[in-house]
């Protein structure tokens, strides 16, 4: 990347209005730079949005914002001064029609889980600690590396049903970084362990406490958006990019469905594989083929609106049983106490592929959530007011046995660029967290100013920027 003098001259185009891409925005129209934010959609907040109708609103699904860098967690605040909810996580998990606390505790599931099924669990998980002194299973694969930290009982019970339902494949073709960056207890008796003695240095993604501003999540971007507009940046809505070409300056000419627009440095935080189809000719065959492999998995949200308020005060449940076509569920009010006004709501999530039945409306979407928050004993299906879907194609990256090597391809091409940083979870094909793509946007911004190398960070580890 070439480092730029940071003054008002220098034009930079960012594609996408999420949490990276605004986050980028605001850095670098706050050092001068003519910032012009290009939108498909007509609102910001990407993954983070938050829906506004009639007289309640709710999140594109579930949010909690924590972070250990001190220092977003000021930035997020700042922008919001005294409208961030501090909150306690409550997440359950549906299973052998029992609910358990997620992430999973020890005396909890003692309490409820069938005697056999803990016998077999914990016969299942011994007898895996002999086999693979025997016969080490290959953890590369997602099933192996399950199957040895807990057992096959507790992977076909919870695990696997969960996993196969959410990314629409089999287990054993996915990559086990996803489980080294998601899965919360190391093994069972990791699980053990931080029941008996509990340590003082938490993973991220057990950590209890979150922060969430009154009004929804979407309203962080909003903030973020109406800051960069104050300064004279410019946020294009309904603007879909079509191709990107260089002229003779070496100036990146990007072809909009609203023109043409000519800029010194592009940030990117749309999918990665859209960002390598819009660059064409400027990026050798091979890494389009490698683009090609990489796919991300879609979700449908299914609003349930409710005369009541639901008992429940959970966060979000999860549901990996084969009788719940829906992977989870998230209540809002328990996010917000005023997201309604009146009544109540659930949001019913369905993960799917571009194009099957599930995207295209060809299933009962409906029918099937009323009757499944009816089997939950959420609510009964003549409280049920109306309901509302939103889709968002780009949820989730695929992290397929050859992801690593395709991504690899495609990030070494992109980053290597002159003036041009890709970031956020879309742009890395990374699956992150909010205050992730927060940090994300910043450094590309700064490496944009010549201050950051994002190519240097680490950035394509399954350690850095990933963990639940």
């Amino acid at each position: 990347m070439t480092p730029s003098k940071g003054n008002s001259v220098n034009r930079v185009c960012i594609l996408g209005a999420g949490l990276a891409g605004l986050s980028a925005a605001d850095l670098l129209s706050d050092r001068n730079y003519d910032v012009i934010v290009l939108e498909k959609d007509d609102h910001s907040g990407g993954l983070a949005s938050t829906f506004k109708e009639n007289h309640f609103h709710y999140d594109c699904g579930p949010h909690r914002f924590h972070t250990r860098n001190p220092e977003i967690l000021e930035y997020v605040r700042k922008l919001l001064p005294d409208q961030m909810l501090t909150l306690e996580r409550l997440s359950r998990i549906r299973l052998l029609d029992q609910y358990f606390y997620y992430p999973l505790a020890l005396g909890d599931v003692f309490r409820h889980m069938p005697f056999l099924s803990i016998a077999g669990i914990t016969a299942s998980y011994l007898w895996e600690k002999i086999r693979n002194l025997l016969n080490p299973r290959d953890e590369s694969v997602f099933e192996n590396w399950v199957i040895k930290r807990f057992g096959k009982k507790l992977y076909d019970i919870y695990f696997g049903p969960y996993t196969e339902k959410l990314w629409g494949c089999k287990a054993t073709e996915l990559s086990s970084d996803w489980a080294n960056q998601r899965i919360t207890v190391p093994s069972l008796s990791g699980l053990i362990r931080t029941t008996l003695f509990p340590s003082k240095d938490i993973v991220r993604s057990l950590v209890s406490t979150f922060h969430y501003p009154v009004g929804g999540i979407g309203r962080i971007c909003e903030a973020l958006a109406h800051r960069v507009v104050s300064r004279g940046g410019r946020i294009l809505y309904r603007s879909e990019p079509l191709a990107i070409r260089k002229n003779e300056n070496e100036e990146f000419i990007l072809t909009t469905n609203q023109g043409e627009l000519t800029v010194d440095y592009i940030v990117n935080t749309i999918p990665v594989t859209d960002y390598v189809s819009l660059l064409g000719r400027l990026l050798p065959e091979e890494v389009h083929a490698a683009s090609c492999n990489l796919h991300f998995r879609a979700i449908v949200f299914l609003v349930i609106k409710l005369k009541n308020r639901v008992e429940a005060h959970d966060h979000w449940i999860y549901t990996p049983e084969e009788c719940y076509l829906f992977n989870r569920l998230s209540v809002p009010e328990n996010f917000d106490p005023d997201c309604s006004s009146e009544g109540s709501q659930i949001v019913f999530e369905f993960s799917c592929n571009q194009g099957d039945d599930i995207w295209n409306g060809n299933v009962d979407l409906t029918d099937l959530a009323i009757k499944g928050g009816e089997k939950l004993g959420l609510f009964r299906s003549e409280d049920v007011i109306e309901t509302t879907i939103t889709r968002q194609a780009y949820a989730y990256p695929v992290y397929d046995l050859d992801y690593s090597s395709n991504i690899s391809i495609v990030l070494d091409a992109v980053q290597n660029m002159k003036n041009t940083v890709t970031c956020g979870r879309q742009g890395l094909f990374r699956y992150n967290n909010m205050d992730h793509s927060v940090e994300m946007g910043q450094c590309a911004a700064m490496e944009i100013c010549g201050e950051h190398n994002t190519g240097k960070s680490h950035i394509q580890t399954t350690s850095t920027w990933s963990d639940g």
